[in-house]
């Protein structure tokens, strides 16, 4: 891991090291605190900046030539020549401190292809984010091994590489780094529908960056006007909330009333508490509008004595003591309503602040605990952590998910615990980083020879979709040569580890079905997420398969 410590100051020096060494350029220097913003202020000085570009500290700089020169000219920290820019880019920040790649003497490949990744890597949900950086790594691992790297057009292979930045403490500044300084074609991120969309609105979109997340669902970003630079391997929310309202009307209401032998006149009460942020509130309203209990009525129908939503802060755009309010009304206003069912929609947070504590506040007198249908970003380490050993609460808990087990998930699972080991596991959307790895490494290699942009790699991936002549093929290491070949001709139909990806290329998203998910115990601890045997099906929007959880 390279830690990035340089200041401008610090740059400016070296560069001036660098010269001195006969690295073959000029130092450049007026006495404004920012020379530049743009190449045309440094040329428009005239005389010794003619020619000059503005290099990422906002000072006139010689053109680059190679990666080899820029981090010569950084005192060997990690560096590419921008060649939209002509600038020196560094590619350490306080927020981009990890690099994958093959060897250290990668970068000093000038056809190197850098693309970056955005999760929040730090903070309350670097536990779940683990797994789907891992699955990004070994994606590049496998196109390394089986291709060398990426094609280019012309017989030579491109190094992949690989910036791993966390978003978790200003997701704008990290994205404007891979943006505007590294100049990425694309981003594997964000993981969180909220950030997806600011950063695509304030940075990616206007950049000309394209972003693929694994995990952003809310409806919202269907209709982004995005230019077709937001893709998703996730599918959109209006799918999980159909599968949450069958459970609620098959599976969790009918074991409401037969557990406490309830007439069919009485009535049971459902709670919906979900994070503020767009993933939160658009999984809500699609509840909301759907959910039917209580002899089939709404939500809206149902009296306030038998529904209650509550919502708590975002995190990202609150203090703390405001976030510690927030839980502690959202749990006592929940306890207080005491439901038969509640539903949770958030992140690890979730887990943590609401769900753990709710249960802990809960009456011991209580005739009644409640049914637990938690949603896709509650399947966090954190939850099974939190049910430990109490073994009633783990048969209280069903969850969803996107994507559902098959042969070629299974492949992936095994790929990644014999490079990782047994520390993480391959769920929570871990397959689906994978796959928009895998599927942009294929977008890249349409373009051929061509100077990447957002623009190609969106154009790259609408190749990757079922068609007449579109070849076949299925993620992994295997395919993925016969994937390269096949983008520089007529396309592909992916079929990825977390399930077909038909996209539909004007939204960048495809259906997918829904896992229904349990929790296993080993020694009586709750060890890990497993399939229920039930799945909601996307086509036929209903749910298969025989329910069977341990």
């Amino acid at each position: 891991m390279w830690v990035r410590g340089s200041s401008r100051l610090l740059g400016l020096l070296l560069f001036a090291a660098s010269c001195a060494a006969g690295e073959g350029c000029t130092l450049l220097v007026d006495s404004s605190a920012e020379q530049c913003s743009t190449n045309g202020d440094c040329t428009s000085k005239g005389g010794a900046f003619a020619g000059s570009v503005c290099g990422p500290e906002h000072t006139c700089v010689i053109r680059c030539t190679t990666n080899k020169a820029c981090m010569a000219q950084r005192g060997g920290q990690p560096a590419i020549c921008v060649g939209a820019t002509g600038a020196c880019a560094p590619l350490l920040s306080p927020d981009c401190k990890t690099i994958f790649q093959e060897d250290s003497t990668v970068l000093e490949n000038d056809r190197a292809v850098v693309l970056g990744v955005l999760l929040p890597q730090t903070g309350e949900n670097a536990a779940s984010m683990k797994p789907r950086v891992n699955a990004i790594e070994l994606a590049r691992r496998h196109i390394h091994t089986a291709a060398g790297g990426l094609p280019s057009g012309d017989g030579a292979s491109r190094p992949l590489v690989i910036l791993s930045c966390t978003d978790a403490d200003d997701p704008v500044r990290a994205a404007r780094h891979l943006a505007e300084v590294v100049h990425v074609p694309a981003i594997i991120g964000p993981a969180f529908s909220g950030v997806t969309t600011t950063v695509a609105r304030d940075v990616t979109i206007p950049r000309g960056v394209l972003v693929i997340s694994p995990s952003a669902t809310s409806p919202t970003i269907t209709h982004l006007d995005d230019k077709g630079l937001v893709w998703r391997t996730a599918p959109s929310d209006v799918i999980q909330a159909a599968a949450m309202v069958q459970l609620v009307a098959t599976r969790l209401e009918p074991e409401v009333r037969t557990a406490l032998a309830l007439k069919e006149t009485d009535k049971i009460k459902l709670a919906l508490v979900h994070k503020g942020d767009a993933y939160g509130v658009g999984l809500a309203a699609a509840l909301f509008r759907d959910l039917r209990f209580n002899g089939g009525a709404t939500a809206a129908a149902n009296d306030p004595a038998y529904y209650k939503e509550l919502g708590y802060v975002d995190p990202l755009k609150t203090t703390p003591a405001e976030q510690a309010a927030s839980y502690k009304k959202t749990v006592d206003d929940l306890v207080a309503f005491a439901p038969h069912v509640l539903i949770t929609i958030g992140t690890a947070e979730a887990v943590n602040e609401v769900f753990a504590k709710a249960e802990a506040s809960w009456p011991a007198a209580a005739s009644y605990r409640p049914r637990h249908l938690v949603a896709d970003g509650l399947q966090v380490p954190e939850l099974i952590e939190k049910i430990g050993t109490n073994d009633g609460l783990r048969k209280r808990v069903l969850g969803t998910i996107a994507g559902v087990p098959g042969a070629n998930y299974d492949s992936f699972a095994n790929d990644y615990k014999v490079v990782f080991g047994t520390d993480t596991q391959p769920d929570s959307y871990a397959a689906g980083a994978y796959d928009a790895t895998l599927l942009v490494a294929y977008a890249i290699a349409a373009a051929g020879n061509q100077p990447l942009t957002g623009a190609l790699v969106d154009a790259g991936l609408k190749k990757s979709v079922p068609g007449p002549r579109a070849v076949p093929i299925n993620a992994g290491h295997n395919d993925i040569n016969a994937g390269f070949s096949a983008m520089g001709k007529d396309g592909i139909d992916y079929n990825g580890a977390s399930g077909p990806l038909d996209f539909d290329v004007t939204t960048g998203e495809a259906p997918a079905d829904i896992q229904i998910w349990c929790v296993r115990s080993s020694g009586g601890k709750a060890t890990a997420f497993v399939s229920s045997g039930l799945i909601f099906a996307a086509k036929s929007k209903a749910l298969e398969g025989t329910f069977s959880c341990p």
